[in-house]
């Protein structure tokens, strides 16, 4: 192979790896980006297993934003060879400490996935690290040989698309925080019927009860009739029966006494209105009076109104009443489950028949003649 078919197959090599590096760097800050706040839960993880600590809620917020704003700018400057030489030196460092970072999570494994691509896909911490040290490789190649990544734009218009990117991604993120994330990849997006969705995560069994007689068995399901006198029961084989196709989705609520309640949410006809409020102490009072004349008008239709919180004690329970004369009971439930439910604090979904139809956040929650639009549309003449 000659010294020019060489220098091509380089500089083909090195695209190549910008390309994945660049892709790889937009995908992930788009998907923070997207869900801000399942970020800031990540983060507070990691906080949890490697420090004593903790930091507050909007500290973690802005460094979730501000990672989005990052890796989705050095992906976007990667792409377009924005100061090539810079933008290489950045991404070998930054791959750097990933890496690193991703050696102790394989090692120590102090939290399940590494949250790179948030809900949109979860990797285990073998495959984070096997990717880390893929991009860590291409990063300084491209870094070593930066000279050979291709323009695709103007100097005039690259600094045109950067400017773009930060408008995009910081807006995306704030409006993602305000209105809820765009993209919903979990198991309790809007349109999913959460009653079938409970139920096919239970497990279910085939069971099979076998008798015997001269010789001959007898084999019948738990719905049959027991069989005469005559023939001996053997044994009774119970097999797993796979689950249909359907979303799973783990969601366990229990009232004051400890009582499941989840069947009574889920199988309730019509509207029912869940506020969600993962922590009493640090939810957000701003938007009570709202929530307020939400708990209000749903009593006067005699719809379902459930406060599900992981707060079960009672100090945390009187701290939120008052402070903002809230008159309805508390339901108890998981922490991260309600903080995967909705992305809110406090948060509200909208049940119709079991179907999760709408949800809001803290910031956008709806009055009671939005929700009765939402419930009831009317053309308006």
């Amino acid at each position: 192979m000659d010294s020019k078919t060489k220098s091509q197959l380089l500089t083909v090599v090195v695209n190549v790896c910008r390309l994945l590096l660049a892709v790889t760097f937009i995908f992930s800050g788009f998907v923070k980006a997207n869900d801000p706040l399942g970020t800031v839960y990540k983060l507070e993880d990691y906080v949890h297993a490697m420090a004593w600590f903790t930091l507050p809620d909007t500290f973690l917020l802005g460094c979730a934003v501000l990672l989005a704003f990052f890796e989705f700018t050095l992906g976007v400057s990667i792409l377009f060879g924005m100061k090539r030489r810079i933008t290489s030196v950045i991404g070998v460092v930054f791959m750097v400490l990933m890496t690193l970072l991703t050696v102790y999570i394989f090692i120590a494994n102090p939290v399940e996935d590494c949250g790179c691509f948030g809900d949109v896909l979860i990797l285990s911490n073998g495959a984070t690290l096997a990717k880390n040290i893929v991009l860590l490789g291409a990063a300084v190649l491209v870094n070593r040989y930066y000279r050979l990544q291709k323009d695709f734009l103007g100097s005039a218009m690259k600094w045109f698309v950067a400017f773009l990117s930060l408008c995009f991604i910081v807006g995306y993120a704030v409006y993602c925080i305000v209105c809820l994330p765009v993209l919903d990849f979990r198991p309790y997006k809007v349109g999913t019927n959460l009653r079938e969705a409970v139920m096919s995560n239970q497990r279910k069994f085939d069971v099979k009860i076998i008798y015997e007689k001269d010789g001959q068995t007898l084999e019948l399901s738990a719905e049959d009739e027991d069989p005469d006198s005559t023939w001996t029961y053997v044994e009774t084989r119970r097999s797993e029966v796979a689950a249909e196709n359907l979303a799973t989705a783990d969601f366990y609520v229990a009232d004051a006494d400890g009582e499941d309640v989840t069947e009574d949410i889920l199988l309730a006809d019509g509207c029912t209105l869940l506020l969600i409020i993962p922590n009493l102490m640090n939810a957000d009072e701003g938007c009570v009076d709202k929530v307020n004349e939400l708990y209000d008008y749903v009593q006067e239709k005699d719809w379902g109104f459930y406060c599900l919180t992981s707060s079960e004690d009672l100090e945390a329970q009187t701290y939120w009443n008052d402070h903002t004369g809230a008159g309805y009971a508390y339901y108890i439930a998981e922490e991260r489950m309600l903080k995967t439910v909705v992305r809110g604090q406090p948060g509200l979904v909208l049940l119709q028949d079991g179907v999760i139809t709408e949800k809001w956040s803290n910031y956008n929650l709806p009055t009671g003649e939005e929700l009765e639009q939402r419930i009831h549309p009317t053309t308006n003449n």
